[in-house]
């Protein structure tokens, strides 16, 4: 499907994405049969375009765990996560619809940072790691994951079609206590909720700021490894620099460009007093 995707129109992409999921739906129900719920996972927790993919990834070949990065099922039903929130569904019920991850020894998945009371009372002994990315550098980055511009006062339908499957989630923030509509202050507020999650556990939950892990990845993954109880089973130096998601094309653009000055503001505005609790 991903050779086929790339020739054609942007029109007819989102069918094709819809078809490849409901071939690999029937894959993964059939992987569910046999599969065993971890009763006690490592979870890593943060925004999406934090670092996460990359730090569990590292964590996993380090240790030699297994590791699930990312929840299919529920990554494409946005309505899962939703639900659960609401309570239409219990924790047990959103656990098992997503087996195969939930079997893992190590747990990646963005969304699940809104989730952490929910996991801490069902897990118990389960250990939880936070990552996080200066909101600034977090929130260029996932705009620019979807190809979407920093500096627009509202976004327009092809814009919003770029946030697809539960990416979706990113630009609605009313379901998990948000109050704001400007795209930019929704994912601000979005930064701030996730961060208080640690800050409202720090006792429960073991922090990792993306700009340590970039300054030393091996010394970053070692000391989590070693606060986690995990030893290493695996060498990680030729995975170092080894891109995990897809690169940005505006990755090293100033953000202050990115977003121009009155977007800047709203993020400082909504981020700074996090910003300040938690050192940036």
């Amino acid at each position: 499907m991903g050779i086929i995707n790339k020739i054609l129109p942007i029109s007819l992409k989102p069918l094709s994405r819809d078809i490849g999921f409901s071939f690999r739906t029937l894959i993964y129900k059939f992987k569910c049969i046999n599969r065993k719920i971890n009763p006690y996972p490592i979870f890593i927790l943060g925004n999406q375009k934090s670092g996460t993919s990359a730090i569990a990834s590292l964590l996993g070949s380090f240790s030699g765990k297994i590791t699930a990065i990312d929840l299919f099922l529920s990554g494409f039903r946005s309505s899962h996560f939703t639900n659960w929130k609401f309570k239409k569904i219990s924790t047990k019920d959103f656990i098992n619809k997503n087996k195969v991850e939930f079997s893992a020894e190590i747990i990646k998945e963005p969304h699940l940072s809104i989730f952490f009371d929910e996991l801490k009372t069902e897990y118990p002994e389960s250990k939880f790691v936070m990552i996080i990315r200066n909101p600034f550098d977090n929130i260029r980055s996932i705009l620019d994951r979807l190809d979407v511009k920093g500096k627009k006062n509202l976004l327009n339908e092809k814009d919003r079609k770029k946030f697809f499957h539960s990416w979706k989630l990113l630009l609605n923030n009313k379901w998990i206590g948000g109050s704001k509509n400007h795209y930019i202050e929704v994912l601000a507020e979005r930064w701030n909720t996730i961060s208080n999650v640690y800050l409202d556990n720090k006792e429960n939950i073991i922090l990792v700021k993306y700009e340590d892990f970039i300054s030393d990845k091996s010394n970053t993954i070692q000391l989590l490894a070693k606060k986690l109880e995990l030893t290493q089973n695996g060498e990680i130096s030729h995975l170092l620099d080894k891109q995990f998601q897809p690169k940005g094309r505006r990755k090293n653009q100033d953000v202050k460009v990115f977003f121009g000055d009155e977007n800047y503001s709203k993020i400082y505005e909504i981020c700074e007093e996090n910003m300040n609790k938690i050192g940036y």
